[in-house]
């Protein structure tokens, strides 16, 4: 037990020096703030209570230069929202959290109109301005990806550090040795339902603030994942909002089309 203290504390320490040679090709020394996995009103399945102008406000607020709302099964983008995102300062990327074999995956910037039934199909939608990361891969749950991450790790650009964590409760972990094991980029995203969880787990991307390059610089692992665990007190609270919030959707989350759209 001792031995996984230890690695807790090294890992939810930040780094404090800059990248080397950003330089030579041209990348800002001063990294943009974003959060990639993040829930809105605007979700068909989950009963959240703001909205994605709401979000974002609070998001600008914090100084966050990046978003990506990721509701289940639709694409919350127009281009309404991305100018109110512009307008504050953010770089508002379309997102979506999709259902695969009853496994969640993160499509940023997904082609329109793509229906996805198995891995396969998602194998064939990969191509350079579409990012794909595994969310909370190893959390309790049926919609983890659990050994199918591994099974598929091909198909992933980077995987999920969630802030739903404590000192001693930590699901992350797991997610952090595949990270290393096999070169995978680890991502720091809040999976945020309520607002107040905005800022509790973010990423520190070295890019230039457009797509192309924040997925550029995430595939070569120019990142760093700024986090910390949360109080025994502060879980409890957000698993009892979590399940109020599942409770109060009145069994929404029974759908499990693999079907998404864009959202006007």
């Amino acid at each position: 037990m001792g031995s996984m203290r230890q690695r807790k504390a090294r890992w939810i320490e930040v780094k404090k020096k800059p990248f080397k040679g950003l330089e030579k090709i041209g990348v800002p020394l001063r990294p943009l703030k974003a959060d990639l996995h993040l829930h809105t009103a605007e979700d068909p399945l989950d009963h959240v209570q703001h909205t994605a102008k709401e979000l974002i406000s609070r998001a600008a607020g914090q100084g966050f230069d990046v978003l990506a709302i990721t509701n289940h099964h639709a694409v919350t983008f127009s281009p309404d929202l991305f100018a109110y995102a512009r307008d504050r300062g953010i770089l508002l990327i379309p997102g979506v959290e999709i259902t695969i074999r009853r496994r969640h995956v993160l499509l940023l910037n997904p082609p329109r109109g793509r229906t996805l039934f198995d891995f396969t199909s998602l194998s064939a939608l990969r191509r350079p301005e579409t990012l794909v990361i595994a969310p909370h891969p190893y959390f309790p749950g049926m919609y983890s990806l659990n050994g199918a991450l591994l099974k598929h790790r091909e198909l992933f650009d980077a995987i999920e550090y969630c802030h739903f964590y404590t000192p001693a409760i930590n699901f992350n972990l797991r997610a952090v040795d595949v990270s290393k094991s096999y070169g995978i980029p680890l991502i720091g995203n809040s999976d945020a339902h309520f607002l107040f969880q905005l800022g509790m787990t973010y990423s520190l991307i070295y890019a230039e603030k457009t797509v192309e390059s924040i997925f550029e610089a995430i595939r070569a692992n120019r990142i760093e994942v700024v986090s910390r665990p949360l109080s025994t007190r502060e879980m409890g609270s957000i698993a009892r909002r979590f399940l109020g919030m599942k409770l109060h959707g009145n069994g929404k989350d029974r759908v499990k089309t693999p079907l998404f759209h864009a959202a006007a």
